[in-house]
């Protein structure tokens, strides 16, 4: 615990050693912190601890296992034995109140002088003089002289003069009683207020100042007392610092308006204000130059800010009047010609050193603008300077492109909303003669009946769909209305066995759509038309399928007839074979002789190519067996030296009887 803070704490005077003529200072002093807690200080060691020391320790303490400790001014014991803590004393305790009592016979016959004796209960005790030799100079000297206390000890300071000797005993018989505690409570605030108690008072302080008063003993504790002084100390400071905020408020506003009469600009400084006003009674008000500066500083950020938002808005306005100026500038406006025309109108707004009338010109250097005098003519902070002057023609160039691209993006929108209106007419008129046309019809068939309609003719020439476009899309809703009125008449058929043929008549058909199926009349000549094609179309599959049939039983006979064991012959007859043949299945399948007759003389030719084929083939196979004698093997090798010998004489040909070259060929090329 560091010792040098100096925390508000009272010294208990420990019992003092007998008197040899002059008072032994005892080597360990007890304190107590401002939280209520005991702590200890050692005069020659200059040691501060919390636990007790030995020397001060009774035999009943250094021989238990109990210690004695404080929490927020309220005792409790530790047992270091078996670790624990308990806020009630323990039985085997003997607390130090009652050690004193026990000691105090013969602390006090110890104290006194030689010569005198102990008061009996019946003799009534003198209170103490002033004399040295009395029990209570000790203390007196002890309380008078801290020079022995540890450092930065709150009464080392300054401090009210210590009672005379006698007067606690004689305000004892004036103490008043009191029935609640916050009765004896206001009458020790009272007390303090009475005094002149301040807030930034220790409590060693206050208790010099209050020690005497008959209200110092309303309540009954040190802690009580020590609780409601704190009470009052920070009740006291909130209002001092209550007070000394509406001085300082108080001086910042005689300061404010004493900076307010002098000539100040926004390049003032500090010492010239000091130079300008230091007689002054709000200048010499304010304590130190550190608060003046600091005052000024805030003057000057005051005033420069709303100095600044001044200028903004002026800025602003005089920007706004050259953008309405410019409002109805051109897309090709040019730079040159607009200048000469803002020049012209603003020549009064521009900054003084713009501007080009001599009267009103002046140099940057001479230009102050004082926060006094609001004179904006001469500022050349709220003036326009020539870079504005362009931000605002190209703001106005800006805004006549987009005023531009919304009037052509509102004249697009306007042929667009046009060119729908003209389709939908189209629609409209296409749904008006959805009677005269057909999913089968022809755009040149339908075009003569429209083509002098004005709803026609306004969608010639527009983009988007065109006319022909629009009639397509109708022909392909109104086919898929046919189809579903189509297929609703094909369900009914088939669930009431209605066979649809070619030759079926358009009567029928009707009659038995109006009986089971509810399909409009105008849908019936174009749902006749697609059934008949249909069933022709089914027709004729249904005989391309009977012929593919036929025509694999003729494959399978004539098959039949190659595997007949024994074979057919190349000459065979019809007639010889027939017998055999008519047992065959594939022949009783066809059961038609003409037709099966025709396949077995394809078959008898079959075998006739077959069987010459074969003539041919033994015939070759004949002469290359020939043709590997020695005899043929002579007359080949004498027509190999015949055609050499030939070759040899078209070799020897002269010069001069060889082909001749072309005169119409290049030089170098021969006619090949």
């Amino acid at each position: 615990m560091e010792n040098n803070k100096g925390p508000s704490h009272t010294e208990t005077a420990m019992p003092t050693p007998p008197q040899t003529g002059l008072a032994v200072k005892p080597t360990w002093v007890e304190y107590t912190s401002p939280d209520g807690r005991t702590y200890y200080f050692n005069r020659g060691t200059r040691e501060t601890r919390w636990e007790k020391p030995d020397e001060l320790k009774s035999p009943q303490e250094r021989d238990s296992v109990w210690k004695e400790y404080a929490k927020d001014g309220r005792p409790y014991w530790y047992n270091t034995e078996t670790k624990k803590s308990s806020w009630t004393r323990p039985d085997s305790v003997v607390t130090r109140a009652a050690q004193e009592t026990m000691q105090s016979p013969s602390t006090e016959q110890t104290h006194r002088p030689t010569g005198q004796r102990q008061a009996t209960p019946s003799e009534p005790v003198s209170a103490p003089t002033s004399d040295s030799r009395s029990p209570a100079a000790p203390v007196i000297r002890q309380l008078s002289d801290r020079s022995d206390l540890p450092p930065g000890h709150p009464s080392a300071r300054s401090r009210p003069p210590i009672p005379p000797p006698g007067a606690l005993e004689a305000h004892k018989a004036t103490r008043r009683e009191y029935k609640t505690t916050e009765e004896a409570e206001k009458a020790f605030v009272d007390m303090l207020e009475r005094h002149k108690v301040g807030g930034e008072w220790t409590w060693e302080q206050a208790l010099r100042a209050v020690v005497n008063d008959p209200d110092y003993r309303s309540l009954k504790t040190l802690s009580e007392r020590k609780k409601a002084f704190e009470k009052y100390a920070s009740a006291t400071r909130e209002i001092e610092r209550e007070q000394r905020k509406k001085e300082q408020e108080q001086r910042r506003i005689e300061f404010f308006a004493l900076l307010d009469t002098l000539p100040i600009s926004e390049h003032t400084r500090f010492r010239k204000v000091k130079h300008l006003a230091e007689d002054q009674a709000a200048f010499t008000a304010v304590p130190t130059d550190s608060e003046r500066k600091r005052l000024f500083g805030a003057y000057m950020d005051e005033n420069l800010q709303k100095l600044d938002d001044e200028r903004r808005q002026l800025r602003h306005q005089r920007i706004k009047e050259a953008t309405e100026f410019l409002g109805s500038v051109s897309i090709g406006a040019k730079w040159d010609n607009t200048r000469k025309q803002l020049l012209e109108k603003f020549e009064d707004k521009m900054m003084p050193i713009l501007r080009t009338n001599e009267s009103q010109r002046a140099p940057m250097d001479t230009l102050y603008y004082f926060v006094r005098d609001k004179d904006s003519s001469i500022d050349p902070e709220a003036g326009l300077s020539m870079l504005d002057l362009m931000e605002v023609f190209e703001r106005a160039v800006s805004d006549a492109e987009r005023r531009e691209t919304k009037k052509r993006h509102k004249e697009r929108d306007a042929v667009f909303r046009r060119e729908r209106q003209n389709r939908e007419a189209f629609r409209q008129l296409l749904k008006e003669h959805s009677g005269q046309f057909t999913p089968s019809s022809t755009w040149t068939e339908f075009c003569p009946l429209i083509k002098q309609d004005t709803r026609f003719l306004s969608m010639l020439g527009q983009s988007g769909s065109s006319p022909l476009e629009l009639f397509w899309d109708e022909i392909e809703i109104l086919s898929d209305e046919y189809y579903r009125h189509r297929k609703r008449l094909e369900s009914a058929m088939r669930e009431h066995d209605f066979n649809m043929q070619t030759d079926t008549p358009f009567d029928d058909v009707c009659d038995f759509a109006k009986k089971h199926c509810d399909v409009p009349e105008k849908c019936m000549d174009y749902i006749y038309k697609q059934l008949i094609i249909k069933a022709e179309r089914k027709k004729e599959e249904e005989e391309e399928r009977a012929l593919r049939h036929h025509r694999r039983l003729l494959d399978e006979f004539k098959y039949a007839l190659y595997d007949l064991d024994p074979p057919i012959e190349p000459n065979s007859e019809w007639e010889a074979e027939k017998q055999r043949i008519s047992c065959l299945p594939e022949f009783k399948a066809i059961a038609n002789d003409k037709e099966c007759r025709e396949i077995f003389d394809l078959v008898i030719v079959r075998q006739k190519e077959r069987a010459l084929h074969k003539t041919s083939r033994r015939r070759d196979s004949d002469a290359r067996k020939r043709s590997r004698s020695p005899a043929a093997v002579d007359s080949a090798g004498g027509r190999r030296i015949r055609r050499r010998a030939s070759e040899a004489e078209s070799e020897n040909v002269p010069d001069n009887q060889q082909l001749p070259c072309s005169s119409d060929l290049e030089e170098g090329e021969m006619i090949g």
